[in-house]
């Protein structure tokens, strides 16, 4: 959205009646404002997805190096062919924030964007002030905006809602909260919406973008033109930007990062694939004739450990502690490798042998596992820095965590258990 009344945030300074008296036509449309078959009634609202309500998101809480570009939608479209050309070019994927009206006004754009694969997110039907709508006038807002980008590009914007103007207060977060939203601000706003009119240029727009860089950050761009000068100063800034975050060590997230980073995919050969998360190398074509038997992450750098059969441990944009190279018995396997909140990573071997790097050692399964069982998998417990070993029972055992249960008795004759992971 564009200007104080249309970019989807307050400004300070000062305004001219005629923006001020459509801020204020606005407001007061806000709830009556319909569109056919886009009633708020029909989108039954999801819940909070967990651990994300009660608050405005200005930051990704993660320690790996990701931003998340987020482009807010209103007022024109000027710039959205020039933004998903260079996203596409640089194999970007960003967060679109839509309001219905916008979805209205510009179905072929909005249908582009959600056929480029970028993720869309919620801006209201209308832009309004938030903190000045009562609580039925916002929820229809964010309900009928739902539906109706439902409706023209197949794509659901829940969770991620924004509040126009970034004007909200603790009451109006839980307003969102309560249809199932979440909100999302920014950590920096690019002020490319003010145009070259208002003394803004692209270096401008780049040297806020790196002013503020920090893991997590999430900028703010606009999709629209500046509607006094017509500039699209964040569309022509982009490539810039993207360059710029790469040569730092930048990867690109869209909001959904908000609900956890994505995966990481390992071959025997130590060939690691990240998927919706910056990936830091791999051991591939230095195992000789060992194979890569483990992955766990540092849930503090974001990098990782790849666990080798010989028991070695390599490690990723992520400290190295030590390993079992040289220490494992003949007969023996390692199987596992697993780490903590707190740093560093725990070794299982097939007798039941824990092994701890950087971290408490609070026992294992040495000597006490029956004929025929080995030990086949091991997770940390995030709030003891306890652990769970996993037998190809099904059985599970606890060290200084609490115990929930086991298919130990349960598993299907032809089945195995092969994998245990902690919440």
């Amino acid at each position: 959205m564009w200007g104080p009344v249309r970019f989807g945030f307050i400004r300070s300074g000062r305004l001219s009646r005629r923006i001020l008296l459509l801020a204020a036509a606005a407001a007061t449309a806000a709830a009556t404002i319909a569109m056919p078959g886009a009633s708020a009634a029909a989108a039954a609202a999801q819940p909070v997805p967990p651990g994300l309500g009660g608050r405005n998101w200005t930051v990704i809480p993660a320690n790996p190096k990701v931003v998340a570009l987020t482009f807010d939608a209103g007022a024109n479209a000027d710039g959205v062919a020039s933004i998903l050309a260079t996203l596409n070019r640089y194999h970007v994927r960003a967060t679109f924030f839509l309001t219905g009206n916008f979805v209205r006004d510009f179905p072929a754009e909005s249908k582009a964007v959600a056929a480029a694969g970028q993720r869309i997110g919620n801006h209201s039907v209308s832009h309004p002030y938030f903190t000045k709508l009562t609580d039925a006038q916002a929820r229809d807002q964010i309900l009928t905006a739902q539906s109706r980008i439902r409706q023209v590009t197949g794509a659901d914007p829940w969770p991620w809602f924004r509040f126009p103007y970034g004007d909200y207060n603790q009451h109006m977060i839980s307003v969102v909260n309560g249809t199932g939203f979440v909100p999302v601000g920014w950590t920096v706003d690019t002020l490319g919406w003010k145009g070259t009119s208002g003394g803004i240029t692209t270096q401008a727009v780049l040297n806020r973008v790196l002013a503020s860089l920090r893991p997590g950050e999430i900028a703010l761009m606009h999709c629209g033109s500046n509607p006094d000068d017509h500039s699209t100063l964040d569309a022509d800034a982009l490539p810039a930007v993207i360059q710029n975050l790469q040569a730092r060590g930048y990867s690109f997230v869209t909001v959904d990062a908000l609900r956890g980073l994505g995966y990481h995919v390992m071959t025997s050969d130590g060939a690691v694939r990240s998927f919706g998360v910056p990936g830091y190398g791999s051991a591939a074509g230095t195992l000789g004739s060992l194979k890569a038997v483990g992955l766990a992450v540092d849930p503090k750098t974001g990098g990782y450990w790849i666990l080798k059969s010989n028991g070695g441990v390599a490690n990723y944009n992520a400290p190295w502690y030590g390993s079992l190279t040289g220490k494992i018995p003949a007969g023996t396997t390692v199987t596992g490798i697993a780490a903590t909140s707190s740093g560093g990573y725990l070794v299982l071997t097939s007798y039941g042998g824990v092994s701890n790097f950087g971290v408490p050692w609070y026992g294992s399964d040495t000597g006490k596992l029956p004929a025929g069982v080995t030990a086949i998998g091991l997770t940390a417990d995030p709030v003891t820095g306890g652990y769970w070993i996993l037998k190809s029972t099904g059985g599970v055992d606890d060290f200084n965590a609490p115990w929930y249960g086991s298919l130990a008795g349960q598993v299907p004759g032809g089945l195995s258990v092969t994998g245990i992971a902690g919440a």
